[in-house]
């Protein structure tokens, strides 16, 4: 498990690697009882023994090691060919990537008895780092390009979508290159984005001028379709990996969508 924290210092801000380990549900009844069950017992009386296993174990454990982070984090995302490979956008405009292996790895083979201290932090170098004038908050990955060290082309599969000045970056990196071009659309910030299941010039994005859009890396800097979304910000939208035609959507106003990319007008 991969998560962003927020410290009250600025040199305070990491990312944390969990592991949880010894999860186990409580025996229930497939369905609730009711006054007047047959055996007369209360719904909420349980063998003291359903709070342990055979075992005797009392619950989760829970194991954190921390890895410094420059400024807060906007956003987050681990490569899914690569889950050891992690992105992520800093509120200081830095775009940075890290190898966290040997925390996963650290993860795996440690103990789990009586592991329930403090977590260790780690200062660790990014295998990139870009400085960009403004920050940004939406970041993804490409699902169908293999990730660092399995690739021969020059494109890492990394994307970063990056709001500049009313205009969209697509930052794509093996040897580190970034396409300078800005794809040019929505007039307020990009709160997500999202690269296509099955098609691997598509993404699209959503903004807070409450639009989401649609691109296509080979027509151009151009959206290929974009649609008034909701009358608010819409700042979430989940692409469905079964059927890749279908895309929903969650606004400020407390509304959703689905559609179907089918459907759009182009």
């Amino acid at each position: 498990m991969l998560n962003a924290l927020k410290a009250e210092k600025a040199s305070w801000n990491s990312t944390g690697i969990f592991k949880v380990s010894n999860i186990t549900g409580k025996r229930r009844e497939l369905l609730p009882k009711h006054e007047g069950d047959r055996d007369g017992k209360d719904s909420d009386s349980e063998d003291d023994s359903d709070d342990e296993d055979e075992h005797g174990a009392r619950g989760p454990t829970l194991q954190l090691r921390k890895v410094t982070h420059e400024g807060c984090v906007n956003g987050i995302r681990s490569m899914s060919q690569n889950p050891h490979i992690c992105a992520a956008w800093a509120d200081t405009g830095y775009v940075q990537v890290w190898d966290l292996s040997s925390h996963l790895n650290a993860l795996a083979e440690s103990e789990t008895e009586g592991v329930q201290g403090a977590a260790a932090v780690f200062n660790q170098a990014p295998l990139y780092k870009h400085k960009h004038k403004y920050e940004g908050y939406a970041i993804d990955w490409s699902l169908l390009v293999p990730g660092a060290g399995r690739l021969v082309s020059d494109y890492l599969g990394i994307a970063i979508i990056e709001f500049i000045s009313g205009n969209l970056r697509l930052l794509a990196a093996a040897t580190w290159n970034i396409d300078n071009t800005p794809f040019v659309g929505h007039t307020a910030s990009v709160e997500d984005l999202q690269w296509s299941p099955t098609e691997p010039h598509v993404f699209a994005s959503c903004s807070v001028d409450g639009s989401i859009a649609i691109w296509d890396t080979r027509w151009g800097k151009l959206p290929a379709a974009s649609f008034k979304a909701h009358n608010a910000d819409v700042n979430v939208m989940p692409w469905n990996r079964l059927a890749s035609c279908m895309f929903a959507s969650g606004s400020d106003d407390g509304t959703i969508s689905i559609r179907d990319l089918r459907l759009l007008e182009v």
